[in-house]
């Protein structure tokens, strides 16, 4: 197996780990879950997996994924969501990587393709998303964000897209979406918040227009039909959301 640690956070994931945790077969004998207070079935199907699962109090994003980083066996680290599903172009060029030396100051981003709603968006602002997922964490860790976390390094590194991508399986209807969102405009608004940002009527109300016309129009989020279109009204709630509560935290 690679020299390779696998890190996933769960809470409640029983329809969507073994799909991700099938997608990775053959890459590590470390892949480990962090589950903090999974309900249902999660740690029972992690675990038919193969999967090393350790329960743990939920510390926010970031904070957690350092946590679960600490706890893997190999410095390298691809950090996974549980509703990722690896295909098989990014298996093998991760496969690839480790057959020769390696700098620590490299990291590789992967192409996320959304399913939302069973639908596959081609367009709109999910039309060309990657994100930086396989590095070394003696070089790096996640930063201090609520949400919308990103990986920090204490020196240049030099970013590499790989070939392939991972499906994300991600909203299950539109109520599951409007849900999220809710949850994520709130961490936002409170990050914003200790960071002295102020919300403006510019911010309430011209940037969420914006934010849509710019996804469903100049990013051709329409091609998608009914889904593209109902992606971009809600990621319009989004913005114009984290704004009234960020004004309402002043």
């Amino acid at each position: 197996m690679l020299p390779l640690s696998i890190v996933i956070l769960t809470k409640n994931e029983e329809q969507t780990i073994l799909r991700c945790l099938r997608s990775l077969q053959g890459l590590s004998d470390d892949i480990l879950v962090i589950d903090s207070g999974s309900q249902d079935k999660t740690v029972e199907y992690a675990r038919s997996q193969g999967a090393r699962v350790i329960q743990m109090a939920w510390q926010g994003y970031s904070a957690t994924k350092n946590a679960g980083n600490q706890l893997a066996i190999n410095d390298w680290i691809l950090s996974l969501d549980a509703d990722e599903e690896l295909n098989d172009e990014v298996r093998v060029g991760i496969k690839d990587i480790f057959n020769k030396s390696i700098s620590a100051h490299i990291a590789f981003s992967i192409q996320r393709k959304m399913v939302y709603c069973g639908n596959v968006l081609h367009y709109g602002s999910v039309s060309n998303e990657f994100r930086l997922r396989l590095f070394n964490r003696q070089a790096g860790k996640w930063n201090s964000n609520n949400v919308h976390e990103e990986l920090e390094f204490d020196q240049a590194i030099q970013m590499i897209k790989m070939k392939g991508f991972m499906w994300h399986h991600s909203y299950v209807s539109k109520i599951d979406h409007r849900q999220r969102l809710e949850k994520y405009a709130t961490l936002s608004a409170q990050q914003m918040h200790a960071s002295g940002k102020k919300s403006t009527l510019l911010k309430r109300w011209i940037s969420p227009l914006f934010g849509f016309i710019k996804n469903y129009m100049f990013r051709a989020g329409f091609l998608d039909g009914s889904a593209g279109y109902q992606y971009a009204v809600n990621e319009m709630w989004y913005v114009r959301k984290k704004y009234q509560l960020l004004e309402s935290l002043t």
